[in-house]
């Protein structure tokens, strides 16, 4: 018990830098998978590491039983699919990894905008905060190109005509969109696919001014403070030694009065 406890301590000290590895390696491997035809069950055990750590978060903040009862559902949705064959049930788990990716995002956003000093793990929740609604969107653009066949153009023909792995295409196109970058390999051709899109790219910019000018500010007043600290404790410093000073001039004047009274006839 003395082991699993520390290894939770450990954890909940770096529970930031392990989210970011995991997205980080999905967010890499989701252009891979869906350029070399891995299956997609790859991407899915990706998005269950990361949904888990996600959820991880959560457990070490307020929103503990949320959490635990949006896994719960993902793992009834996901279960319930592989032996029903049931297709809008994997668009439920979908969503709901979606919602966890949200959930978490907040938390940590409140976490970065709260005082405090500038840490590894406040810069490695900034750029959880990055990749997990990246990650959230693809997911929701998965659901639209599944519930409405066409929502997107993959190289002129539709992503669901093509047969290629939607979930990494999706999140690979996420990623893009998030980023600005506008190859146009893949294009939202729908209308609520068109409006995610623009909404992901707007607010990906916003994040990026508001995080970084926090980031800074918290920065500059730590520095601030210990210039002002140092500062105080010079001018206190000066204080007493002036203080001493004046206290031996008396002694001093009196010591020459002394002694010429003594040499005196």
């Amino acid at each position: 018990m003395n082991a699993i406890h520390n290894l939770m301590n450990r954890y909940s000290r770096r529970r930031f830098a392990c989210l970011f590895f995991s997205l980080l390696i999905t967010t890499v491997a989701a252009p891979v998978s869906g350029a070399t035809g891995i299956s997609i069950r790859l991407m899915e055990a990706l998005l269950a590491i990361n949904i888990l750590s996600a959820v991880l978060i959560m457990l070490f903040s307020s929103g503990r039983y949320v959490g635990l009862g949006l896994l719960g559902m993902v793992l009834a949705a996901r279960g319930g699919h592989a032996l029903l064959g049931y297709e809008p049930l994997l668009a439920t788990s979908q969503g709901t990894g979606a919602a966890i990716c949200m959930i978490s995002a907040c938390i940590m956003l409140r976490f970065i905008l709260s005082e405090g000093s500038v840490s590894s793990e406040r810069i490695f929740a900034a750029l959880n905060v990055y990749l997990l609604v990246g990650i959230m969107c693809g997911l929701l653009f998965c659901i639209l190109e599944e519930e409405w066949p066409g929502s997107f153009s993959y190289q002129g023909s539709s992503l669901h005509e093509s047969k290629e792995n939607t979930l990494a295409h999706t999140i690979y196109f996420s990623f893009v969109t998030l980023g600005t970058l506008g190859y146009g390999d893949i294009i939202p051709v729908g209308g609520p696919a068109r409006a995610l899109a623009v909404t992901e790219a707007i607010c990906g910019q916003m994040y990026l001014v508001v995080v970084v000018a926090r980031l800074v500010s918290l920065y500059k007043g730590r520095t601030d403070g210990n210039d002002m600290e140092e500062r105080h404790r010079i001018t206190h410093t000066d204080v007493r030694l002036e203080m001493n000073d004046s206290s031996l001039l008396p002694t001093s004047s009196h010591s020459e009065k002394s002694s010429g009274s003594s040499s005196a006839p």
